[in-house]
C-alpha cells in the first residue's frame, strides 16, 4: 500500500479551484490469478483491451478483505487517488465536498457498470464546469451500487480501451456485478464497532429451471454511522465531527438467462438511498477557545456598512483571511442538523444475440434515475439589513458591534454538540437556506456487433443517451423556482484486434463523438442553448508485445477530445473575450512487466499526456480592466506520471507486495497571457512549481499477507514524504491498515478491521477557503464482524 497525492479541485476562487487542492490515498497491489499470455488479468470485458496498465479487485480479495464499499477497494491501486472530505455525505454541486477520483493524477475518468458509463453528461454534480479545474464525470462511486454486489472491479489507467470512450483520459472504472451458479447459496454478513458503524448484507442465489438455464442474484445491505473522530494535526488531540452521521440502504436484482452458448438476456435492477450528514470542514482543535471563537465570529459576522448604514457584502471570510474560519461549519451538522440525501434507481436490460472468440454481440436498453437533496441550515450572522436594524435601530459604531456580537453571538458554545444546539436556541434559533432537489436522469440504447474474422477481432459499437438535469429549489418565502437542462450524446466506435503474430497484437481503432448543445429550461419559462453541436473523431491505436513466457510490453496513443461541460457554454475568457473550445490533445502509454523468477515479478507503467486545450481558470492580466482577473482559459498541459509495482512470494503463506508512483505537471501559456506573480504562494510564482511542490516528493507503500489454512491477515504499510506543509499539516505521514480473517467452520468466518492502526493524524485533501487541515480523516476505527453462509 502507498499513499499518493494528486492535485484535485476546489471552488474557492478561480485560481485556487486549479491549484489549491491536493489529494492523498493508499494503494494495495494484489496478486491475481487467470492471466492470459501477455500477463493481462482476464475478466467478462478484458477482450475490449490490448495491453495497458490494468489492475483487477476480485471477489476473493473482496471477502477476504471485507471492504465496506467502493472507495475503499479502489484507492488500494497505484495511481488512483480519491479525494476525500474525511467523512461521508458532501455538498451538491461543490467537488471539494465530495468523493472525487483521479488516476495518476487526472480526473477524467470514465465510471462504468458492466461497461456501460454512468455518468450523466448534463449533471451538476461535484462540476458542471471543466474551467473551475475539476474535470471529474460527476460520479460519487460510493453511491453507484453496494459491494454485495460486486463481482470485479476492473481499473484502467488511461485511455487504454477504444470502446470507453475519447474522453477517458485519466482511466476507466469498470464494476462488475455478480451473477447467479449454478447452485443456491446465501450469505448473513454483521459487523459492528467504533462510533456505533454497524453493516447489515444479506444475499441469496442460484439457479432455476429443468435446465438451470436461469440465474438470479439478489442483495440488500444496511451501512451506518454514528459521528465520526479524527485526528488534528496540529494539536494531536482527537475530536468529534458532529453532524457526520449516516445511513445507506441498497437493493440489488439481477436476473439472466441462458438460451444456449451464445445467447442470453440479463436484467439488472439496482436501488440505493442514504441520508448523510452534512458537516463540511472538521473543526480546528488549536482554534476551538472562546478568545478565538469570538475572533472569528466577530470578523466574520458583520458585513461592511455603506455611507446610509446598510449592509453591504461581507467581511473577513475564508481561512487565509480569517484563520480558524471553518470552525463555524461545525454548527451546519452538528447544531442546526444540515443534511444531504440521495436516491438512485437504476435498470440494465442486455440481450446478447452472439459470442466468439470471447467477444459479445448485444442490444442494450436502460434507465438511470439519481436524486439528490440537501439542506443547508445556519445562523450565526447578521447577514441583511433588516437584521441590523433590529439590532441597532439607530446605527452601531464598531466598538458597539464588537459587544454586542460578544454577548449575542460569540458566547463559546463548548465542545460538546449539546452545548452548540443550547447555543443555537440563545442566539435565536435557526434561519434555513432553501431545501433543494436535483435529479439527474439518463436513458439510452446501445447496439454492439462483434466477428472474428481470420486473425482480426472485429468490435462495432453506438450508443444513444439522452441527459437531463432537473434543478427545484424551495425558497424562503415558499416559492419554488425550477429548472432543467437536457443534452444528447452518439458515442460510437469500431476496433480491429489484429493478432499479427502468437506474441503480437495490435490494435487500430476509430470512434466518434458527438454531443448536441445544451439547452436550459430556466424558471420564467425561457430556453438558454449552448453554442451548438459538437463532434469529433478520434483515433487510437494499442499494441502489446510478449518477448517470452517472462516479459511483455505494451504501447498505446490516443487523441483526446472532451466536450465542454455545462458551465463552459456559456464562458468567454475574461482577459480575451474569445468563446472557450472543447478540451483536446494526445495520450501516450508505456508499459513493461518481467517475471524474475518463480516468486518475484514487477512492473513498470509510463504515461504522457500533452493537452493542446486544457480548460483551467487562472489570474491573468486584463489590460482593459489594469489588474488581474480569474479568467477562464485554454491553457496547453503536458502531464506525466510513473508507476513501479513488484510482488514477492516468500513461500506459500507469505505475499509482499510494493509500490512507488510519481507525477508531474507542466502549465503553458497560450494567446500570451501573463499570470499574476502574486497569486497566493510565497514558494514560488511560477504555476508549474507550485502545482508539482504541494505533493510528498516520495510515495512508498508495503503490504505484507499471511495465509495458512483458515487464516488471512493483512498488513497496508503506506509511507509518504516530502509534503508541503502550506497544505498539509506534517511533512509526511504512516498509515497502517491491517485486518483479520478466520473460518471458524466452512460456512462461519470472524474478521477484525482496524483502519489507522497507529491513530495517524492526516489528510487527504486540501483547499484554501477551509485551510490546512479542515478535512482531517478519521482516527483509528475498529470493526468485528462474523459472515455466516448457507
Amino acid at each position: 500500500m502507498v499513499m499518493l497525492l494528486s492535485m484535485a479541485s476546489t471552488s474557492y476562487a478561480a485560481f485556487d479551484e486549479n491549484l489549491q487542492g491536493y489529494t492523498l490515498d493508499t494503494v494495495l497491489v494484489e496478486a491475481d490469478a487467470t492471466k492470459d499470455k501477455f500477463g493481462n488479468t482476464i475478466t467478462e470485458q478484458s477482450y475490449y483491451r490490448t495491453g495497458g496498465d490494468v489492475k483487477v479487485i476480485t471477489r476473493e480479495e473482496i471477502e477476504k478483505r471485507h471492504y465496506t464499499d467502493l472507495t475503499e477497494a479502489i484507492k488500494r491501486i497505484p495511481g488512483v487517488t480519491f479525494q476525500n472530505p474525511g467523512y461521508r455525505g458532501g455538498e451538491y454541486g461543490y467537488e471539494f465536498y465530495n468523493n472525487g477520483v483521479s488516476i495518476n493524477g487526472d480526473t477524467r475518468v470514465i465510471i462504468l457498470v458492466d461497461g456501460r458509463r454512468v455518468d450523466n453528461t448534463a449533471s451538476t454534480r461535484i462540476s458542471s464546469n471543466s474551467k473551475t479545474g475539476s474535470k471529474s464525470t460527476g460520479v460519487n462511486l460510493d453511491q453507484v451500487t453496494n459491494m454485495e454486489n460486486v463481482e470485479k472491479i476492473e481499473v484502467i489507467k488511461g485511455p487504454g480501451a477504444s470502446v470507453y470512450g475519447a474522453d477517458a483520459l485519466g482511466g476507466v472504472i469498470n464494476i462488475i456485478t455478480r451473477k447467479g451458479g449454478s447452485n443456491n447459496v446465501g450469505s448473513i454478513d454483521l459487523s459492528t464497532g467504533s462510533w456505533d458503524k454497524h453493516k447489515y448484507a444479506l444475499s441469496y442465489s442460484g439457479s432455476a429451471g429443468n435446465d438451470k438455464s436461469w440465474h438470479y442474484f439478489i442483495s440488500a445491505n444496511r451501512d451506518m454511522s454514528g459521528d465520526t473522530k479524527y485526528k488534528d494535526g496540529y494539536t494531536g488531540g482527537t475530536g468529534t465531527l458532529g453532524g457526520s452521521k449516516w445511513k445507506e440502504d441498497g437493493v440489488n436484482l439481477r436476473i439472466d438467462k441462458d438460451f444456449n452458448e451464445k445467447q442470453s438476456l440479463k436484467i439488472w435492477y439496482n436501488f440505493k438511498e442514504g441520508k448523510d450528514g452534512y458537516p463540511i470542514a472538521t473543526p480546528s482543535l488549536r482554534y476551538w477557545n472562546q478568545a478565538d471563537w469570538q475572533r472569528i465570529i466577530f470578523n466574520a459576522a458583520i458585513g461592511q456598512l455603506d455611507g446610509n448604514n446598510k449592509i453591504v457584502g461581507g467581511k473577513l471570510s475564508g481561512d487565509l483571511k480569517n484563520p480558524g474560519y471553518h470552525n463555524l461549519y461545525a454548527l451546519d451538522g452538528a447544531a442546526y442538523g444540515s443534511f444531504s440525501r440521495f436516491k438512485n434507481n437504476d435498470w440494465d436490460i442486455t440481450y446478447t444475440f452472439d459470442k466468439e472468440n470471447g467477444m459479445e454481440s448485444f442490444v442494450r436498453v436502460y434507465d438511470q434515475n439519481h436524486r439528490y437533496a440537501h439542506r443547508d441550515k445556519y445562523k450565526w450572522n447578521l447577514k441583511t439589513t433588516a437584521d441590523y436594524e433590529a439590532a441597532f435601530p439607530t446605527g452601531a459604531t464598531d466598538a458597539q458591534l464588537q459587544q454586542w456580537i460578544n454577548e449575542n453571538l460569540a458566547p463559546f458554545p463548548g465542545g460538546d454538540q449539546e452545548a452548540l444546539k443550547e447555543w443555537v436556541e440563545k442566539t435565536g434559533g435557526v434561519a434555513a437556506e432553501p431545501t433543494s432537489w436535483h435529479e439527474e436522469k439518463n436513458r439510452g440504447v446501445q447496439l454492439q456487433y462483434a466477428k472474428s474474422v481470420g486473425v482480426n477481432d472485429i468490435i462495432a459499437s453506438i450508443t444513444y443517451d439522452k441527459a437531463k438535469n432537473y434543478s427545484k429549489r424551495i425558497n424562503n418565502d415558499g416559492t419554488i423556482t425550477s429548472s432543467h437542462v437536457d443534452r444528447k450524446s452518439i458515442l460510437g466506435y469500431i476496433q480491429d484486434k489484429i493478432h499479427i503474430t502468437d506474441k503480437w497484437d495490435i490494435t487500430p481503432a476509430i470512434r466518434y463523438s458527438k454531443y448536441s448543445s445544451f439547452d436550459t429550461t430556466n424558471a420564467d419559462g425561457s430556453v438558454t442553448q449552448g453554442k451548438g453541436d459538437t463532434h469529433e473523431i478520434t483515433p487510437v491505436i494499442n499494441t502489446q508485445y510478449m518477448f517470452d513466457d517472462t516479459s511483455s510490453m505494451y504501447l498505446g496513443w490516443t487523441r483526446v477530445f472532451r466536450p465542454l461541460r455545462q458551465g463552459d457554454y456559456t464562458s468567454v475568457d475574461g482577459v480575451f473575450k474569445t468563446p472557450l473550445l472543447d478540451e483536446k490533445g494526445d495520450a501516450w502509454t508505456l508499459g513493461v512487466r518481467k517475471d524474475l523468477s518463480d516468486k518475484t515479478s514487477v512492473a513498470v507503467h509510463y504515461d504522457w499526456t500533452k493537452m493542446s486545450n486544457a480548460i483551467a481558470t487562472l489570474p491573468i492580466w486584463d489590460d482593459t480592466k489594469a489588474q488581474f482577473s480569474n479568467t477562464a482559459v485554454n491553457a496547453k498541459e503536458d502531464k506525466k506520471s510513473f508507476n513501479i509495482t513488484a510482488d514477492h512470494k516468500f513461500d506459500e503463506h507469505v505475499m509482499l507486495s510494493a509500490s512507488y508512483s510519481h507525477m508531474k505537471d507542466e502549465w503553458k501559456a497560450k494567446n500570451g497571457w501573463v499570470l499574476d506573480p502574486d497569486w497566493g504562494y510565497q514558494d514560488s510564482s511560477d504555476i508549474n512549481v507550485a502545482i508539482n511542490s504541494l505533493r510528498p516528493q516520495n510515495h512508498y507503500s508495503l503490504n505484507l499477507s499471511y495465509e495458512n489454512g483458515k487464516l488471512y491477515t493483512g498488513l497496508l504499510t503506506n509511507w509518504y514524504t516530502g509534503c508541503n506543509t502550506r497544505a498539509f499539516t506534517d511533512k509526511r505521514f504512516l498509515v497502517l491498515d491491517w485486518n483479520l480473517n478466520y473460518e471458524i467452520t466452512k460456512d462461519m468466518t470472524a474478521y477484525v478491521l482496524v483502519s489507522n492502526l497507529t491513530n495517524e493524524a492526516y489528510e487527504t485533501s486540501y483547499n484554501s477557503w477551509n485551510g490546512v487541515g479542515s478535512s482531517a480523516m478519521p482516527s483509528r476505527c475498529i470493526m468485528v464482524g462474523m459472515k455466516y453462509k448457507f
